[in-house]
């Protein structure tokens, strides 16, 4: 018994001989062997020896001054149903706090795995359903797995916040990076668009937000999850067995896991050695009360007053098109190309499953227009470096408009399918090339390169192009373990991402880290926005200032998960869905949240999508229909039936020009206005079109 000796002290004999009795008068009644009710009674008795509770605070994990173990805490990957598990299979969580013990330490999004031991699915004639899990590996600040069991100690739903599912990330700024232009701290948008010397700020200002806490927690506790129960220490070989009455055992992706170490806390089989400091090196200590803080498991938003309905449309600042299907005022081309003469064509029965970006048009200059596509040529498989191996070459052909003949044409090699061109200011444009951002400029001539050391994982430009944030993926796990997450996630892992933030004059201003699975940052050019969900289908635009202040700008309902991007000169483009009949709809804010336009839509439209410009102060919205094609359902570019083009004033959402075309591309980028908003040009599958766009 020397063993359990070991996690007597200061214990209440009482308590420990109630608890070790019912232990083992449970496994008396299932037959258990002499070796498993020795272990269960140590457990039940350790259990009250550290008297660990488990108390989650506001900002990070933390062991206070009293002695215990600091559980690990982490989130389960993917949902999780007794009905679909079977015996052996692998069950996979992330680390959500930094984590440190002997022998491991445990970063922050570092993977544990445990193993399904024994599963019952929902009985009628039991009205149980059961699931036994034991973690036996975990990912100890390396990229591949290694042996380290841990004993699941308590469990609860995903917090309010998280689980309603915050949709885009503030970025969290290291704000202590040196570079070649000195130390870089805190300062306001205009002097950082003067300087490459800046103080920059770009995160969480933790003061103005509320945290959403988890419940405090002892060891075998379930919060919010009905029904469920965590039987601490009972399973097979002391594993943890999780039991639902009156339906299967299942749990949410997120849901949050609180560990403890079993080396030290639990003995071994009597084959195994154990050492009288076993508990001290794993963490285990004298009894003591154990005080865990979690991290902040979601922001619900800024601390402040109600925001103003969006809805709210008042003219003249605010324009509400009306206009749908047949009842447009069809601009006509002032000038056409024949698209095929450029060597594009698209594959209109290949079918798809989102709107694509192969196709982009982009303005260098009033009469220098660049049309890039992809000519879905034979692609030759090699390297293009640390981003990667070829995926797709995109033809890029630059158009003199007026004389109406070619100035160069170039093909790039591409490692992915995602966004490869954003303009900037001045005439320019930033292109995803091989391993390296590209600016060309006028003529297509290139006048700066940026390397990348990894995959691109997306690049975003503030309006007025002053800012540009890069990021790249570091993958965090082995390429097996990859592969093993990838078939049980069924999807891509989630992995690092390094964050760099770079001024007009591409010098490194700022760098954080950021993870894969994060909705990429809206930029506006005073600072960031954000879109946070609420309850009942109630959603928040909120704004996140370059120095730190935070303010909401607007809320609304939608019937479907928004989409919130930006566009010149500085407005936010709001997609959504009506909240009683499912219809897409979309909005056009200022940067004050302010609503300039509000579009109502019909039952053909498939997908909303807008561009603008700085210097003629307008921007464009494009819509594609179907009426054989529901939004959401795979389709083929030729199920296509028409695509809208509205240019509007940015000032009050006047409408300067519609446009209607047949045969649409299947891309979201196949439009662009001129830097001074004169011209408006519209790639179809046929042919290139510019409209002249009157100013009123």
């Amino acid at each position: 018994m020397k063993h359990c000796c070991l996690l007597l002290r200061g214990s209440s004999c009482g308590t420990l001989f109630a608890l070790a009795a019912g232990a083992l008068r449970r496994h008396r009644s299932v037959g258990s062997d002499g070796f498993s009710q020795f272990r269960s009674v140590c457990l039940a008795i350790a259990g009250i020896s550290l008297c660990a509770e488990l108390c989650v605070q506001a900002y990070g994990a933390r062991k206070v001054a009293e002695p215990g173990i600091t559980p690990v805490q982490a989130e389960l990957m993917a949902d999780l149903n007794a009905r679909l598990l079977h015996v052996g299979a692998p069950v996979f969580a992330r680390v959500t706090v930094d984590w440190t013990r002997t022998g491991c330490v445990l970063p922050k999004g570092a993977v544990l795995e445990a193993r399904v031991v024994s599963v019952a699915p929902y009985n009628k004639a039991t009205h149980l359903s059961e699931l036994d899990l034991t973690f036996t590996r975990a990912q100890c600040a390396a990229p591949s797995m290694a042996a380290f069991d841990l004993l699941l100690a308590a469990l609860a739903a995903p917090p309010r916040p998280m689980d309603m599912g915050i949709l885009s990330d503030p970025l969290p700024m290291n704000t202590s990076y040196s570079g070649g232009n000195g130390q870089v701290a805190l300062a306001a948008v205009k002097t950082m668009q003067m300087s490459g010397n800046i103080n920059l700020k770009l995160g969480i200002d933790e003061s103005g937000y509320k945290v959403a806490a988890l419940p405090r927690l002892h060891m075998g506790d379930v919060s919010g999850i009905h029904g469920m129960k965590l039987s601490f220490g009972s399973g097979t070989g002391a594993t943890t067995v999780l039991a639902c009455k009156g339906h299967d055992v299942s749990l949410e992706k997120h849901t949050v896991l609180l560990l403890v170490p079993s080396q030290g806390l639990l003995p071994r089989s009597t084959s195994e050695a154990v050492r009288p400091d076993s508990a001290t090196a794993s963490g285990a200590a004298p009894a003591g009360e154990t005080h865990i803080g979690a991290a902040p498991a979601a922001v619900s938003g800024p601390e402040q007053t109600q925001a103003e309905d969006i809805d709210v449309c008042d003219p003249p600042h605010c324009n509400v098109d009306l206009r749908a299907g047949d009842d447009i005022d069809d601009g006509k081309p002032k000038v056409s190309f024949s698209a095929g003469q450029l060597g594009y064509a698209t594959r209109v029965h290949e079918e798809m499953h989102d709107f694509d970006r192969d196709e982009t048009l982009t303005w260098l200059g009033p009469d220098q227009l660049l049309v890039s596509f992809n000519p879905h040529a034979l692609i030759p498989r090699r390297s293009l470096g640390p981003a990667g191996s070829t995926e797709r070459i995109i033809r890029a052909v630059l158009l003199d408009t007026r004389a109406r003949r070619i100035i160069r044409s170039v093909d790039w090699e591409l490692p992915d399918n995602n966004e490869y061109l954003w303009p900037l200011a001045g005439g320019r444009v930033l292109a995803h090339v091989g391993s390296e951002l590209r600016v060309y400029d006028e003529g297509l001539k290139i006048s700066q390169r940026i390397r990348l050391d990894a995959p691109l994982a997306f690049v975003r430009v503030t309006p007025d192009g002053n800012f540009i944030v890069v990021g790249q993926v570091r993958e965090r796990h082995s390429p097996e373990l990859h592969a093993r997450l990838r078939e049980s996630l069924q999807g891509e892992p989630e992995e690092d991402v390094s964050v760099t933030v770079l001024n007009h004059e591409f010098d490194t201003i700022a760098r954080s880290e950021a993870r894969s699975d994060l909705i990429p940052p809206t930029l506006l050019n005073e600072g960031q926005a954000r879109l946070l969900a609420l309850r009942n289908r109630r959603y928040r635009v909120a704004l996140l200032t370059w120095d730190g202040r935070s303010s909401v700008l607007a809320e609304f309902g939608s019937g479907c998960v928004p989409r919130l991007s930006s566009l010149a000169p500085d407005l936010l483009f709001l997609s959504s869905c009506n909240v009683h009949n499912g219809m897409l709809e979309y909005r056009v804010l200022n940067s004050s949240g302010k609503l300039t336009l509000k579009g109502f839509t019909n039952p053909d439209d498939l997908v909303h999508a807008a561009k603008g410009n700085g210097d003629g102060g307008m921007f464009v919205v494009k819509t594609l229909r179907s009426s054989t094609v529901r939004s959401g359902a795979p389709f083929r570019a030729a199920s296509l039936d028409s695509g809208e083009f509205g240019v509007y004033r940015a000032t009050d959402g006047k409408r300067l020009l519609g446009v209607h075309v047949g045969s649409p591309t299947s891309s979201l980028d196949d439009y662009a206005m001129t830097g001074d908003g004169s011209q408006l040009a519209v790639l179809t599958r046929d042919q290139i079109s510019i409209y002249a766009i009157a100013s009123r």
